[in-house]
């Protein structure tokens, strides 16, 4: 081999590790700023179509980094509705109800993935995806029914001190419930908006 192809092949060598070299720090720098582990709480409004909740939403959360972008995320809410008896038996003896979009109440835990993205001035995007398993209450029916919820979502970040920083996000919910009461298997469907503060340890 001569000594021209040596010296081209060692060039090319140093030129990849370098070109890796500096794709790495391009990621690790994209996230830099932020904290391996966080806690967050935040409150805000979920409807629901069906013998899906809605109402006030309040949850609190905990995110624990899994990589250079993605970061566990996982919460436990709390969704407080309204609404009277809506569950009435139609000639067949059927059951059939007919909650309105801020009907109900919930309680869940939820395990998702959050997608950190590049901060794009002062605000950092984010994705969530991730499932999640709730009790589904519409009191005034006496009606209970166990959910299994996909949760997709995203939404924004932005630092206000080193340590603290307000999140404001959205969600779509699409999944299963089983009731009782000859309910059966219901869809789920819903919607949540929600703003509150996220806090590094």
């Amino acid at each position: 081999m001569s000594r021209r192809v040596i010296t081209t092949l060692a060039l090319v060598a140093i030129v990849g590790g370098a070109s890796a070299t500096a794709r790495a720090d391009t990621t690790t720098a994209v996230t830099a700023d932020l904290e391996d582990q966080v806690v967050g709480a935040e409150v805000g409004l979920a409807g629901g179509l069906g013998r899906t909740p809605g109402g006030l939403r309040v949850a609190g959360r905990y995110l624990y980094q899994l990589s250079d972008q993605d970061w566990f995320d996982g919460s436990a809410s709390f969704t407080y509705g309204s609404g009277g008896a809506e569950c009435f038996r139609d000639r067949m003896n059927e059951l059939a109800c007919d909650h309105g979009v801020l009907d109900g109440s919930a309680v869940e835990i939820t395990a998702t993935v959050r997608r950190m993205f590049p901060a794009r001035g002062a605000f950092r995007p984010f994705a969530r995806a991730g499932l999640g398993v709730g009790v589904v209450r519409f009191n005034d029916d006496d009606l209970t029914g166990l959910a299994f919820p996909l949760h997709l979502g995203g939404g924004l970040r932005a630092r206000v001190s080193p340590r603290v920083a307000i999140v404001a996000q959205a969600e779509l919910v699409v999944g299963l419930a089983v009731f009782g009461d000859d309910l059966g298997v219901e869809s789920q469907l819903g919607m949540a908006v929600t703003a509150g503060a996220e806090f590094g340890l």
